[in-house]
């Protein structure tokens, strides 16, 4: 998804090798636009797979797999 690649290029901080700082638009702060179109394009790629629930380990992930429920 370009959006995103941008936006972890304009805003995104690598702290470590393993470690990306995304916190401007996804952990402390949520760029909703941005959400729901990572929402949207999951929900693309799993639409005919008849999901009824998605699921996310951490909160990192809570914004887009609630706009990837919505848009189921």
């Amino acid at each position: 998804m370009e959006e995103l690649k941008r936006k972890i290029m304009e805003e995104g901080l690598v702290l470590s090798d393993q470690v990306l700082k995304v916190d401007a638009f996804l952990n402390h702060q949520i760029d909703p636009l941005l959400m729901s179109g990572i929402g949207r394009a999951f929900a693309d790629l799993f639409r005919e797979a008849g999901v009824t629930r998605v699921l996310t380990l951490e909160s990192s992930g809570i914004a887009p797999a609630v706009m990837t429920a919505l848009a189921l």
